[in-house]
């Protein structure tokens, strides 16, 4: 009974101070509703994005790969860094100087409609049968064992699934289409609250229990004993091998921070570019505090299960917390899952409802209609797409490969071909719309293919960014045979915002920097771990990876500097 009303008093909590704050709120302009007036400061952009980023599947998903292997998974947490430096630095101030809501209204203004749209639709496919469904079933798999639900009811664990499901997408759905992405905004910096405390106590009282009930030994045991486990230094034969830092990974994290419209869209409704850069690099911090939350329950699980002790890997973390938090604390702390479920759905949908609003509704068939029928429309699209997520949902579960490896599959399926496309827009002027069009659509197969159909032996992080730069390389090479010319950024959509620059950004962009490579030094056999494993970095791709890095992103940005002076 004090599980469930502790469970309840922190959600009703939430959801009280959320509309305390946002119900005199506009929500009838199209800024209001989708940039939330641009009115967001740096703590709660940094929150949001905390929160939208850690769904359910981060914590049930990477705390199974860690238990399964070794902290290498830590790498789509920690490297994250260098991108979104790269997105204060180049990216942010020309989303908020030309004034724009969506990343394909931005590659309108660089090619033409129909790559708008196209990108739209990849968006909206790519949310329906990733970014939703996943935040939904991993937070059904935890609440259903937290509250051991399926047991109680005398249900089926597949029945609690559906029912589950169908609880928290009703419920996010509330939250994303009658609060605005302000109230998106607010209820996740609160939620972002009760991660950070509820996650210091998983990890404090699980080092307690690794210790027999003393935090010091537990300490010595986890540092000492089977220290391969922390070992962050990927192998071919793991699931993160360190080479593919240096490849795909960082195309997937460039995407996913940088262009990605659920993620994105908190900046975009900053108050001024200093608030954005504040907030992200905040987020950025977070990111690497996500070690303790999400990874070293891996680590605690195996020092108190021992290894292979679990039919499903997915139920590590439910099952850990229910087994080493004291009653009460269950509720907050399952309260604390189902706000990150909410935060990660009702995001995905929000942005999924300025997608289909600005970008597919709007420019189609509301061209003579007010902000107010716009949005009114929109819901209606929204509440079509949250059924059709919480259809799909209950299904990831006979994924073979678990949740966290199916949401980053098809979210870099269709993360690196967009991401091409809005980095052709950024840097070139000659490749027209059809080739950038042409380019995506073929990417888009012909990654598909060889990643559910094909399956070469490199692991598919490898041959993504080989394909990334293919056609990146066909796009530039036809822009140049049969060049557009494409004039500089219409910047007249700006309402003002305030365009100076955090004046801390480089400094924490250099700390945030160094303690990206201490995580690694220390999580290595250089650190803490002892390993008697011969490990096989796969060198070749890493030199591969920094000199295809700086020809993309390095050499462009310099020969724009140039041009300009």
């Amino acid at each position: 009974m004090g599980t469930f009303l502790s469970f309840l008093f922190f959600t009703g909590l939430v959801g009280l101070i959320t509309y305390l704050r946002t119900h005199n709120d506009n929500l009838q302009s199209t800024k209001g509703y989708f940039l939330a007036g641009n009115s967001l400061n740096g703590w709660v952009i940094a929150g949001s994005l905390m929160l939208t980023n850690l769904s359910a599947a981060n914590f049930t998903g990477m705390t199974a790969n860690v238990y399964a292997g070794n902290l290498s998974p830590i790498a789509w947490t920690v490297t994250v860094i260098p991108p979104l430096i790269y997105f204060c630095a180049v990216l942010l101030p020309t989303f908020l100087r030309g004034g724009f809501t969506t990343i394909p209204e931005f590659l309108e203004n660089r090619f033409n409609k129909s790559t708008r749209r196209l990108v739209a639709v990849l968006f909206l496919f790519s949310y329906i049968v990733s970014g939703m469904p996943v935040a939904l079933y991993g937070g059904s798999i935890a609440i259903n064992l937290l509250f051991d639900l399926s047991g109680g009811l005398g249900l089926s664990n597949e029945s609690a699934i559906w029912i589950l499901v169908w609880s928290l997408g009703i419920i996010g759905s509330i939250y994303a289409l009658f609060g605005g992405l302000k109230g998106v905004a607010i209820s996740d910096t609160l939620n972002g609250v009760g991660l950070l405390i509820g996650g210091a106590m998983v990890f404090f009282i699980g080092i307690y229990k690794v210790g027999e009930n003393n935090l010091w030994e537990g300490f010595q045991k986890i540092l000492t004993k089977n220290t391969e486990i922390l070992d962050a230094v990927g192998d071919v034969t793991d699931g993160i091998p360190f080479s593919v830092l240096f490849t795909g990974m960082l195309i997937h994290n460039l995407f996913f921070w940088s262009t990605n419209q659920f993620i994105i869209q908190r900046t975009l409704g900053a108050r001024s570019l200093k608030e954005g850069q504040k907030g992200v690099m905040i987020a950025a911090f977070f990111k690497i505090l996500n070690i303790c939350y999400i990874a070293f329950p891996g680590v605690i699980a195996y020092h108190l299960y021992g290894p292979s002790n679990f039919e499903n890997n997915d139920f590590v973390y439910p099952t850990l917390i229910r087994d080493i938090m004291p009653t009460v604390f269950v509720g907050f702390f399952a309260a604390v899952i189902f706000g990150a479920v909410l935060s990660t759905f009702n995001s995905v949908l929000n942005s999924s409802v300025t997608i289909f609003a600005l970008d597919v509704y709007k420019p189609i068939f509301g061209k003579d209609l007010t902000d107010r029928e716009v949005i009114k429309r929109s819901k209606r699209f929204g509440i079509l797409m949250a059924l059709a997520t919480m259809m799909i949902a209950p299904f990831i579960m006979y994924f073979p490969e678990g949740i966290f490896t199916f949401m980053v599959k098809v979210d870099s399926l269709f993360g690196a071909p967009i991401f091409m496309v809005m980095l052709l827009g950024y840097f070139s002027k000659k490749v027209s719309p059809l080739i950038a069009n042409v380019c995506l659509a073929c990417f888009l197969i012909v990654y598909g293919s060889l990643m559910f159909f094909i399956q070469p032996e490199m692991h598919y992080l490898h041959y993504m960014a080989i394909l990334f730069v293919c056609f990146t390389g066909l796009a530039l090479l036809l822009g140049k045979l049969f060049p557009i010319v494409k004039p500089e950024l219409d910047t007249s959509g700006i309402d003002g915002v305030d365009m100076t620059p955090w004046k801390h950004f480089k400094l924490v962009s250099i700390v945030a920097t160094v303690a990206m490579f201490l995580t690694y030094i220390v999580l290595s056999p250089i650190g803490l771990v002892d390993s008697t494993r011969e490990k096989t970095i796969e060198l070749g791709y890493i030199l591969a990876g920094i000199i295809i890095a700086f020809v993309l992103f390095g050499l462009p940005l310099i020969l724009r500097r140039s041009s300009k002076s």
